[in-house]
């Protein structure tokens, strides 16, 4: 797991702690999109149960859920200061639809929900992404690699600018609150604040095969993909919110989950 050793102050466990009771309580920003849900009746058809992971039939709205060939290949291009989006286009979108079902496939299904609000951490968003970067290091490092995960970068709505993870952690892992606030105050050079970190279990993810696995990691994707270009929301059936203005990359995915073009 990296350190920042260099002239960093060391972290105040009791700090931490009393940070860990006062985040004990659940957060509901997203736990509507963690639960079960009613879909209309046309949107039913097909959803039922399958035993191939790779079929999984990821309900978003009504529209399509194509596999898609990966857009991120080695991690997706790299961060600059003047590369600037005000949503996601439908070919990426399309691309973090095909990357759920890959995890899937591999033995990997999502099964964690994770939102870190870096505005809230003290961060402006031109720093969001090296945070982002740093965060997901020490996600894959204190795994040691036996993940897979998606990410995507939103900004503004209130709450500045923040992240989405839809990640695989494996069985018998418990992700504590106090490791994971460490990993923030590594990251930032900040005392822990309130907030910053969210995390919630997916419902129905000890069964990735059944019909609830399947209709609630439509519904969070629908969520984490709600920043897509208006154009690309309609084309996939689900609700579009302004994203804001992002700063660098704007989604990803873990390696293990990209695939590389085909060229023809």
């Amino acid at each position: 797991m990296p350190r920042h050793e260099d002239g960093q102050r060391p972290v105040n466990p009791r700090i931490l702690q009393d940070a860990a009771y006062r985040e004990g309580a659940r957060r509901a920003e997203f736990s509507e999109a963690v639960k079960k849900t009613d879909l209309p009746a046309s949107c039913q058809t097909g959803l039922g149960a399958v035993t191939n992971l790779a079929a999984i039939p990821i309900q978003l709205g009504c529209g399509p859920s194509p596999f898609w060939p990966s857009l991120f290949p080695h991690g997706g291009a790299r961060n600059r200061a003047g590369r600037t989006s005000e949503g996601l286009p439908l070919d990426k979108a399309q691309s973090l639809i095909a990357a759920a079902k890959r995890a899937g496939a591999i033995g990997r299904p999502f099964n964690r929900v994770i939102t870190v609000h870096w505005e809230t951490a003290g961060l402006t968003d031109a720093e969001a992404m090296w945070a982002t970067t740093a965060f997901l290091k020490y996600w894959r490092e204190w795994l040691g690699g036996q993940t897979a995960y998606l990410w995507t970068r939103e900004n503004g709505g209130g709450k500045g600018s923040h992240l989405h993870i839809l990640a695989h952690l494996p069985e018998g892992r418990e992700i504590e609150g106090r490791r994971s606030m460490r990993w923030i105050v590594r990251v930032t050079g900040k005392p822990y604040r309130r907030g910053v970190i969210m995390t919630e279990k997916i419902g129905g993810a000890r069964q990735p095969a059944g019909a609830l696995y399947s209709e609630n990691l439509g519904t969070l994707l629908a969520y984490v993909l709600k920043g897509a270009e208006p154009e690309a929301a309609a084309a996939l059936g689900i609700d579009h919110k302004h994203g804001g203005r992002i700063i660098g990359k704007r989604c990803g995915i873990s390696r293990n989950l990209a695939r590389p073009v085909s060229k023809r």
